[in-house]
């Protein structure tokens, strides 16, 4: 069940998508990361929203720069592989964990291959 709604989302990350796609995924992960570690639920709520503006962002990069003389845009673009540290919803995200879960969930592992 989720903890927020899309106008929470809008909130902190203004669109005209539908934010309810992205809360469900969000729910999903601070259930399976962060379910039974003992947060209060308010700040399960915070972690929530934050995470599903992130996810939006990674959907479609919002405008960080705009200009209007010769129009400009230049939208934030995450660098594959960074996680949540790739948009500043994500970082919010692993400001708000207490337990370092997270961060240590979206550490990218290295893996070596052996052919014999």
């Amino acid at each position: 069940m989720p903890r927020v709604i899309p106008s929470d989302v809008l909130a902190i990350r203004p669109s005209s998508v539908d934010a309810f796609p992205f809360i469900q995924t969000a729910t999903l992960l601070v259930d399976t990361y962060l379910g039974s570690a003992g947060l209060p639920a308010g700040l399960l709520v915070e972690i929530e929203c934050w995470w599903a503006a992130h996810l939006m962002d990674v959907s479609a990069p919002s405008a960080v720069q705009t200009r209007m003389g010769d129009t400009s845009i230049t939208m934030d673009r995450m660098k594959l592989g960074e996680g949540l540290k790739g948009t500043r919803f994500g970082q919010q995200v692993l400001a708000l964990d207490p337990t370092g879960t997270l961060a240590q969930a979206t550490i990218m592992k290295r893996a070596t291959i052996f052919v014999d």
